[in-house]
């Protein structure tokens, strides 16, 4: 399964809105989803984010970051590693199953570090 498959599986996950799958170097490499979202500043900022905390988890001795989570007053961020050179980012509904979404996100996670 390719990059774009993996990513228009998840899309499809209920209260998901938009994925980016992105550099660590802030780039977007391919994304999927709903147009409102701004592929270009999620994988910035999902980027600029993911690499602070992974400065503090360093410096707290925990390891490396495998995943981030906020939630604002109308949607939700998840961010997590893919391999050394890639973070996925996912925008979800405020009001979405959390739960579900982890459990997704970690299963293609797993697919896009395989993709090619």
């Amino acid at each position: 399964m390719n990059t774009r498959q993996v990513l228009n599986n998840l899309i499809e996950v209920e209260g998901i809105i938009g994925v980016v799958f992105v550099g660590r170097d802030g780039f977007v490499i391919e994304s999927a989803g709903e147009n409102r979202i701004d592929t270009e500043a999620v994988g910035a900022l999902v980027t600029i984010a993911f690499n602070a905390y992974e400065r503090m988890g360093k410096g707290l001795n925990l390891g490396a970051a495998a995943q981030i989570m906020s939630e604002f007053e109308r949607s939700m961020v998840m961010a997590v590693a893919v391999g050394e050179e890639a973070i996925l980012a996912v925008v979800a509904v405020a009001n979405a199953n959390l739960g579900s979404i982890r459990f997704q996100v970690k299963r293609y996670s797993r697919e896009l570090a395989t993709a090619t």
